[in-house]
């Protein structure tokens, strides 16, 4: 049995794959399994993974259908050998000495979890990159229970950035398994989050590393039409209200203020996600017309933290069903936010 394995979700990841296989491979860690989950790729990932299984028997390849990266994710999981979980994405890749690093923190320091510092890299390159420079990151630490729920717990329900993914993450592997009662109602945007919301709370010691270990590459769903956002947000919103009621009875208020305000920044950004759709205009109004009579995004707008964060004609937009309004927020969003986005495009190509 290995002592960490190392579980990678792809989907049609055949530009990328291979240097993230190579990074793990090229560890100076060598007690890992490594668990290539190919989740119905219609692309040569599968080939490349049964290509790399052939030449180290350390590395495991599963093959399923399509089912998102969700259960993709899970199904690594259940094969997983070792006491110890890690998660990479296909189209990432993790410094030679990641898996040492944060498998000697856990281990010495005794913790559930140890999290490391991540470079955001556009393309290959390892020149175009930058460190997450969150208040997180600013010294080693270990976390204890309580300083877990009342500070990188409440984190997310606030949008301080303490890192959300899986990823970067080196995780007791009976948290993950006795975890994951969320994830069913996300479709995928914020899945990481909400398990990691009920891991942190299950969790007794957690580590920080300040040192970035993990290369993550930039692009992706953000600047994509996603026609689950929405109800993404709406049930994100409804677990974290649960959590909440169950944990923070005593900042009950606090916790909500800052779930509203999140939802209603985060429901902007749905907005300017329709304009990346290729739906008309007509199409686009439609949308925004059913997503003002959701009862938990009109409840957000009578909140006391979100009434005194907003302009009131944004609240009350929402609240009078003012397509018209809602529809320019959007569109102005999409307009700003379009050069950045060819730009970011022409420099990963670049790199």
């Amino acid at each position: 049995m290995s002592k960490v394995s190392v579980v990678v979700p792809i989907y049609n990841a055949e530009k990328n794959i291979e240097k993230c296989i190579r990074s793990v491979l090229n560890q100076t860690f060598l007690d890992f399994e490594l668990i290539l989950v190919n989740d119905g790729s219609t692309d040569n990932s599968l080939k490349i993974c049964k290509k790399y299984q052939e030449q180290d028997k350390r590395i495991i390849v599963i093959n399923k259908d399509n089912e998102g990266s969700c259960a993709t994710r899970r199904k690594g999981l259940d094969v997983a050998s070792a006491e110890y979980i890690m998660f990479v994405d296909a189209d990432d890749w993790i410094h030679r000495r990641t898996i040492e690093t944060l498998y000697d923190s856990t281990i010495n320091d005794k913790v559930d979890i140890t999290v490391c510092n991540m470079f955001r890299v556009l393309g290959n390159s390892k020149l175009i990159k930058q460190k997450n420079k969150s208040v997180y990151f600013n010294e080693n630490r270990t976390y204890n229970k309580e300083e877990i729920k009342s500070k990188l717990v409440v984190a997310y329900f606030h949008g301080h950035p303490f890192p959300p993914s899986l990823c970067a993450k080196l995780y007791k592997k009976e948290l993950l398994q006795n975890s994951g009662k969320y994830l069913e109602r996300i479709s995928f945007l914020g899945d990481d989050l909400y398990y990691n919301l009920e891991i942190l709370l299950r969790a007794n010691h957690v580590k920080i590393l300040v040192k970035p270990l993990y290369y993550y590459r930039s692009g992706g769903f953000t600047s994509k039409y996603m026609p689950y956002f929405f109800d993404d947000i709406i049930n994100g919103y409804n677990i974290q209200k649960e959590v909440i009621d169950e944990y923070f009875l005593d900042t009950k208020e606090t916790e909500y203020n800052g779930i509203s305000i999140m939802l209603l920044n985060t429901f902007k950004t749905c907005l300017y996600n329709l304009f990346n759709s290729g739906l008309s205009q007509n199409e686009i109004k439609r949308h925004i017309e059913i997503y003002a009579l959701n009862n938990s995004l009109i409840e957000s707008t009578n909140n006391v933290g979100a009434n005194s964060y907003f302009q009131i004609e944004y609240l009350n937009a929402i609240k009078n069903k003012d397509i018209e309004y809602l529809y320019k927020i959007g569109f102005k969003m999409y307009k700003k936010k379009k050069p950045k986005k060819l730009l970011m495009n022409m420099l990963s190509k670049i790199s």
